[in-house]
């Protein structure tokens, strides 16, 4: 082989180094980027899920039962602006994020109807109200599920 020869033996080589290498690292760098959008919307979850384990029983008309179910409506409305204000890329991870704000919404505005209803004692509006949180907690897991089985 000549001069010439070695030449684009040596180009050829460096060109498909250079696309091994971009290629890992493309396939990597969204890896890890879906890791980060998985962990900040996990993060979020966990974040509401713990500040809500203390809800005192809405069947106690004290004040402070209703102050904590106020509380727990709110942190579930500032859990769906959170997910919103994320930044993701992925279309999967969009859909979850899209999926997981609406059910926490879902879960302020029930849990916002079942203090009224107990406010004004009407049994009806707060078994509905009951009826919607059972609604909202099992898509709440179902949805977990799937972000753990598309996550991990």
């Amino acid at each position: 082989m000549g001069k010439q020869g070695h030449k684009i033996f040596f180009q050829a080589n460096y060109l498909v180094r250079i696309t091994i290498v971009c290629s890992t690292l493309l396939m990597f760098g969204c890896e890890s980027n879906k890791q980060v959008e998985c962990e900040n919307i996990f993060l979020i979850a966990q974040d509401v899920n713990q500040s809500n384990q203390n809800l005192k029983d809405l069947d106690n008309e004290q004040s402070e039962s209703m102050k904590s179910w106020l509380l727990a409506a709110n942190n579930f409305s500032q859990a769906a602006d959170r997910l919103k204000t994320l930044k993701i890329d992925r279309s999967e991870s969009i859909q979850y994020q899209d999926r997981l704000a609406h059910i926490y919404r879902f879960y302020a505005r029930t849990t916002h109807d079942a203090v009224r209803a107990r406010e004004n004692k009407d049994l009806s509006a707060l078994k509905s109200a009951r009826s919607d949180a059972v609604k909202a907690g099992i898509l709440q897991r179902q949805l977990i599920q799937e972000i753990n089985a598309y996550c991990l």
